[in-house]
């Protein structure tokens, strides 16, 4: 079995970090969003996987992955 790390990053407007989270929380209940996974192996591939797709179109390999948070 191989290990992956996965990322949803989202931009929010919010008046505080709490109200960032939950805002999001809410989102994430309401619908379908576009990951980021990362291959945990020494080359780090990162793939987009988009859950709405059909399996054969939901994941595309991603050359140039730029995390928004540093």
């Amino acid at each position: 079995m191989a290990h992956y790390k996965v990322v949803l990053e989202i931009e929010v407007d919010a008046d505080s970090p709490l109200a960032a989270a939950q805002t999001v929380q809410s989102w994430l209940r309401e619908g379908d969003f576009q990951y980021y996974v990362q291959e945990d192996e020494e080359n780090g591939k990162v793939f987009s996987v988009d859950l709405t797709e059909d399996d054969e179109d939901a994941v595309l390999p991603i050359d140039d992955y730029i995390p928004m948070i540093d």
